[in-house]
């Protein structure tokens, strides 16, 4: 069974092309339904065996400048040249002609993702020439491509597209994205309005067909129009949304999370519920702290809850 990307903390990042980003991309002028919801919106639904996680770039970046230790591990915002370049001391600017100021929202899908934002074309096509990439002419943009390189680059001014495997985001908007998928769909509207979430890909033979988690700002948190002052931890929690096989199935599901709630572990306290139904969702809530394994994005490193989800067998 395939390890879902966010286990092995790769941040990929990238945008679709100018003529989708007007309508479904997230973080767009106009766009309706939540980010998370338009992020899975301009994904192919062929992408379902893939982790997709979502990352809300300008709400993250208060949200570390308001409060680095619980925020810290969104440092890199989902973008893989800002996570690069906090190792090497590089400028991420001077390199690809771009930084985290000009990206609204990311979107990671496997080895593909994409970044939607304001891009200078032209400081992009600078730092890409320096860097030896050539460029051609593309629907809604331009191609870079550079020998000995696997990665392919495609930009306008309001996307950025990585393509590193045959799944990707596409070009245009897809016949059929992942938020046409029920389970996708039902799994966004638990989440409600997130600024960061993590899919954990589809499977058939788990108690968890499908599950999500997310990050969620109460009142009192950074939002679009806040300050990085109004954040607080107070304000921050994480909720898990699977949705599972059967009755049986959501039954052991919660049983396995409730262990993790109980006296003296680390998610002590908090609730999980079953819902209604013969494929009931089952949620978990939980407060953000500056604590190991309890500030927001920490499940994509440590696997702890989603460990318990991904491996469960499939009850009757």
């Amino acid at each position: 069974m395939r390890i879902p990307r966010p286990f092995l903390a790769l941040l990929l990042t990238g945008a679709l092309s100018a003529s989708a980003a007007a309508c479904s991309l997230p973080g767009g002028d106009g766009d309706e339904g939540t980010g998370l919801e338009q992020a899975l919106d301009a994904v192919p639904a062929s992408a379902s065996d893939q982790a997709v996680t979502y990352r809300d770039v300008r709400t993250t970046r208060r949200l570390v400048a308001a409060d680095p230790a619980l925020y810290r591990g969104l440092a890199g915002y989902g973008i893989l040249e800002v996570v690069q370049h906090g190792y090497t001391g590089g400028n991420v600017r001077a390199d690809w002609g771009f930084d985290a100021k000009d990206v609204r929202a990311s979107v990671q899908v496997g080895d593909g993702s994409l970044l939607t934002g304001r891009f200078d074309t032209d400081a992009v096509a600078r730092a890409m020439k320096k860097q030896g990439y050539r460029a051609t002419d593309t629907d809604g943009g331009t191609r870079y491509k550079k020998s000995g390189d696997a990665t392919t680059y495609e930009v306008s001014d309001s996307t950025r597209v990585s393509i590193r495997s045959d799944v990707k985001p596409g070009l245009a908007e897809p016949d059929k994205s992942l938020l046409d998928e029920d389970a996708y769909a039902e799994i966004a509207d638990c989440l409600g309005d997130v600024y960061e979430a993590t899919y954990y890909a589809e499977r058939e033979d788990a108690d968890a067909v499908l599950f999500a988690i997310g990050g969620r700002l109460g009142k009192g948190g950074a939002s679009s129009s806040s300050t990085p002052s109004s954040a607080s931890s107070a304000s921050s929690s994480e909720k898990l949304c699977a949705r599972t096989a059967s009755k049986r199935a959501a039954e052991s599901i919660a049983a396995r999370l409730r262990e993790k709630t109980a006296p003296g572990e680390r998610y002590a306290g908090s609730k999980v519920t079953v819902g209604e139904g013969g494929t009931p969702l089952v949620t978990m809530t939980w407060k953000n702290s500056a604590k190991s394994g309890l500030r927001p994005g920490d499940n994509d490193k440590t696997g702890e809850l989603p460990g318990l989800l991904i491996w469960g067998r499939k009850q009757g």
